[in-house]
This record gives structure tokens, sequence and C-alpha cells, in this order.
């Protein structure tokens, strides 16, 4: 579909008021942070790994499917991310006793080390986003997005 000029324009500044649009502004920046500050410190993840690992790092012993439906993502993207984790040494993947079906993931040492450094980092992408913000919103905004997430997960949307 071809626009001109102005349609594409009006589109934009119809996408610029919606909640989705700016909500995607604001993850980008973080994960921009996040990103940047965890190849400063020479911490082998991505920001786009942190739930497969810290899911693995906080639960113990999952398996795969496990965590897919704890961090609601599908199993292929998870298996992608378990991949690479343990290619990085951070993870460990077994199988499992009782299925032999079953892998089992859990942090290796080194994998527990880096969640650590991982922890400090998320508290510094939080300082450098919260700078924007009056100190009194910081609190105000935090909440308010809780629990618009709890409703919305209620709705089952």
């Amino acid at each position: 579909m071809n626009c001109s000029p102005d349609e594409e324009n009006g589109f934009l500044l119809d996408m610029n008021e919606t909640l989705i649009f700016q909500m995607h502004r604001v993850h980008s920046v973080m994960f921009r942070v996040a990103n940047a500050l965890m190849q400063e410190a020479s911490v082998p993840v991505k920001v786009e790994q942190l739930p497969v690992l810290m899911c693995i790092f906080n639960y113990g012993k999952l398996s795969q499917q496990e965590v897919a439906n704890l961090i609601e993502r599908d199993k292929s993207s998870v298996q992608r991310t378990v991949t690479a984790l343990e290619r990085k040494g951070l993870i460990d993947i077994s199988q499992d006793i009782k299925d032999k079906r079953k892998n089992i993931l859990q942090t290796t040492e080194t994998g527990t080390f880096v969640v650590r450094q991982i922890e400090d980092i998320l508290k510094r992408v939080e300082e450098h986003i919260f700078a924007a913000f009056h100190a009194e919103d910081r609190g105000n905004t935090v909440s308010i997005i809780r629990e618009t997430a709890d409703k919305l997960e209620l709705m089952n949307i």
C-alpha cells in the first residue's frame, strides 16, 4: 500500500498518540540503556535473554517448558535462549532422571555470578530512566504501571 507523504505523516501522528507506541518507546530506551550498561560491565547477556536466565536462577531446576510457561514465551524462543546461555557457560542442561524427554536447566556458578552483576545493573538502569522524572513521579509511575498490568492480567487479555 502506497501512502502519500501527508497520509504517512497523519498516520505517524495518530500512532504517536497511542499507549502502545509510547510504551514501545520507553521499552526501547530501557533496553538500549540496559544493553549498554551490561556491555560496559562485560556481562555476556542481552536484555532479551534476562527473563530466561533470571527465571532459571530464581526457581532453581526447571524444564524448558516450565520456563516457557513462567515467562509466557513460546518453547522455541526459550530453546534458542537456553542454547545461547549454555554456550556462554551460564546454565547447565541435564536430562531429567524420571522423564528422559525433559531437559532440566539450572544456573552454573558463573551464571549465578552474572545474575548478581545483572541485579546491580538493573538498579542502575532504573536510576538512568528515573533521572528523567521528578522525584514524586517515580513511585507514582511504577505504581500506575503495576496496577495497570495487574488489571490487564486479570482480564486474561
